[in-house]
């Protein structure tokens, strides 16, 4: 179909929302008008107050937030490889309180190679801690005797007590307390000569932002930012990873004081790692960095990242096509950037690689790409403009979006059905151009569902059928959905039980059967 002379139904957009939340809601009559746009958000998927979200729809958000958490910022243990050369070796460590007593004297040994070799196996054991070796890092003077070698001057020593702080952080939350006298030295490792020294500063400091807003707060309060930051122009492509991994978590949470990391000049390194063709390993972290960039209510940050074309430097990464550690950063960060005004939407699409890429994406055999990448098309399909939604079509979405809207699991057909419901909800045009034979059926199935949020979605796209398309009374009754918008009117939702009404009874009242007897009568 050609929608080059599509009309845009005189302004008005019907826009339907996603798991994850809206940017802004309007509230009017029927049909369903929320527009869908939804950031990811940093620290957590927060709800709107003009919704009324159900039990398992809290549940979905909270189990993708969780997934999104884990694989963006958790924490990194460094183990010590020279301890796993026996393949037979044990997994987990039994200490006795003697072996714990054996290690406190090494540590404290007048002779530097038992000091060191005392600081290797305290290293290895905190990988997977003991309940003997927890009691020594939480109620003895274990994080003491660390201090004492990071305020000395054996750089080994440095290194290794470093290393320990390191795990100490990504134990739990009473490890992480421990840790915090370690931040003065942290931060003066970070300004000093030693690359490996730097590093493992720095991962333990991605280690301590993570573990919680306070934690976050602590470091940047003691001033983390502009060390970190201005190692990144060391171009060391490991530092830089490390450098990297600790951003993203600083950059979680709704105090993440996003203008210190601009004022750092951020952009103009993640553009120097972005566009450097022999810096390819840093680009999946430095997306992780933008996706929190990009996820702040203040849509500033984000305009700042486009103005310096940040987007061609994105797009070109998406291929060859990846389903793993590259892509799920990169999908989150398109995504976020077309929560925003439709400006940012044209950014993107106007990249010939960008949708291609896109409906690579949302055919993905890996569930959380596909999952996510349909979520960003659901934002594009949002913008109030029409020429995106030729673009879109013409790249041959409605096709893939139909088929994975009736033939996968529920999760992943709603987040396609928001897409095809954007699309059908600009106008009649848009709306006749979809295979309702094929989609029909599916969202009946949403409309049978327990699942609130699902029958919602159903409904809206039955009654854009019944007033966009002229045979869609018809196609309802012939596919039993009478019994489905039945089931709705006996629901105690009280918006979904008076939509179901209002349509049973305009469009499946009395003057409907009157007329279907008619015609039954003259044949």
């Amino acid at each position: 179909m050609d929608f080059t002379n599509a009309n845009h139904n005189n302004g008005e957009i019907f826009m339907f929302q996603s798991s994850s939340p809206p940017k802004l809601t309007q509230p009017t009559p029927p049909p369903p008008t929320v527009i869908h746009k939804a950031k990811y958000k940093r620290n957590s998927i927060s709800k709107s107050p003009d919704e009324a979200r159900q039990k398992r729809i809290e549940l979905d958000a909270q189990a993708r937030r969780k997934h999104r958490e884990q694989l963006i910022t958790a924490k990194r243990i460094k183990h010590n490889l020279d301890a796993y050369k026996d393949d037979d070796a044990e997994s987990e460590f039994d200490l006795t309180h003697q072996d714990i007593e054996r290690l406190k004297s090494g540590l404290n040994d007048s002779n530097r190679e038992s000091r060191l070799s005392s600081l290797k196996d305290l290293c290895t054991y905190l990988a997977d801690p003991p309940d003997t070796l927890r009691h020594f890092v939480v109620n003895d003077n274990c994080i003491d005797i660390l201090i004492k070698f990071l305020s000395g001057t054996d750089p080994d020593e440095q290194l290794q007590a470093t290393w320990c702080i390191t795990n100490i952080a990504a134990g739990p939350k009473e490890f992480c307390q421990k840790a915090f006298t370690a931040i003065p030295h942290l931060i003066a490792f970070l300004r000093g000569e030693t690359i490996s020294l730097q590093d493992q500063a720095a991962w333990a400091i991605g280690n301590l932002a993570a573990e919680a807003p306070e934690c976050r707060d602590l470091l940047r309060a003691n001033g983390v930012l502009v060390p970190l930051i201005e190692l990144l122009n060391s171009k060391n492509v490991t530092l830089a990873q490390t450098i990297c991994f600790a951003l993203s978590n600083l950059a979680r949470g709704p105090n993440a004081n996003l203008d210190e990391f601009f004022s750092a000049g951020i952009t103009q390194h993640l553009l120097f790692y972005l566009g450097a063709e022999e810096m390819n390993e840093v680009v999946s972290e430095i997306s992780w960095v933008l996706t929190y960039l990009t996820s702040s209510d203040d849509d500033k940050y984000t305009q700042i990242l486009l103005k310096e074309g940040i987007v061609p430097l994105l797009v070109k990464h998406m291929r060859p096509f990846n389903h793993g550690p590259l892509a799920l950063p990169l999908i989150r960060t398109f995504g976020n950037i077309a929560s925003g005004p439709d400006d940012n939407t044209d950014i993107l699409i106007q990249q010939p690689d960008f949708l291609p890429a896109m409906l690579e994406y949302i055919q993905s055999d890996c569930r959380p790409v596909k999952k996510e990448s349909l979520w960003v098309m659901s934002n594009i399909t949002a913008t109030r403009r029409p020429e995106v939604l030729i673009k879109v079509f013409n790249a041959g979405f409605i096709p893939i979006l139909s088929t994975i809207a009736t033939h996968t699991n529920f999760d992943i057909r709603k987040e396609a059905a928001y897409s095809l419901l954007n699309i059908a909800s600009h106008g009649e045009e848009y709306m006749r151009s979809l295979p309702h034979q094929d989609l029909l059926p599916g969202f009946l199935e949403f409309v049978r569902s327990q699942d609130m949020d699902l029958i919602r979605l159903g409904l809206g796209y039955i009654e854009l059928l019944l007033t966009q398309v002229q045979n869609g009374q018809q196609l309802i009754e012939q596919m039993h959905g009478i019994d489905a918008l039945e089931s709705v009117t006996l629901l105690e939702e009280p918006s979904l039980r008076d939509t179901s009404t209002r349509l049973m009874d305009k469009y499946f009242g009395e003057d409907f059967y009157s007329n279907i007897n008619e015609v039954q009568l003259v044949e």
